[in-house]
């Protein structure tokens, strides 16, 4: 098995879809396609992992601008399906992200939720460095 890599194409969209709910993010069709319109607008991109015309791991990197910490590109949304897992499908797609982030910036950041121990052991491996540990807060407005 050779994946291939590339960014991600319109014709994605139900295959990224159930690879989210594999990794436990139920979304709905329309709020998926309309989640990925948004980060196209505001330059971000996703790259998509494909095994015989099987969508099997996707990432997304997005730009953020903060006061205190100026801008970076962020990593989000990692997944690799299951059964293709250890196999450095998740590793070439951070670098795909990593590639797409050092055109535009000179710092990369992950957030990875603290129950999923073996995500942080994986960012360590390919370089980062865990700064601090948070709590984030949500108002539905």
């Amino acid at each position: 098995m050779k994946p291939t890599y590339r960014e991600y194409q319109k014709s994605d969209l139900e295959q990224l879809k159930n690879l989210m709910a594999e990794l436990g993010y139920s979304v709905e069709l329309i709020d998926l396609e309309n989640n990925i319109n948004t980060i196209h607008k505001n330059g971000g991109e996703i790259f998509i992992a494909e095994n015989q015309n099987n969508v099997i791991g996707s990432v997304c990197v997005l730009l953020d601008a903060r006061l205190a910490e100026g801008i970076c590109a962020e990593v989000v949304s990692l997944i690799v399906s299951e059964r293709y897992r250890r196999k450095g499908i998740g590793k070439v797609l951070v670098e795909k992200a990593e590639n797409w982030a050092r055109k535009r910036v000179n710092k990369i950041r992950v957030r990875a939720n603290e129950i999923r121990e073996s995500t942080h052991s994986f960012y360590i491996s390919q370089g980062y460095k865990e700064i601090k540990t948070q709590k984030i807060f949500i108002k539905i407005v």
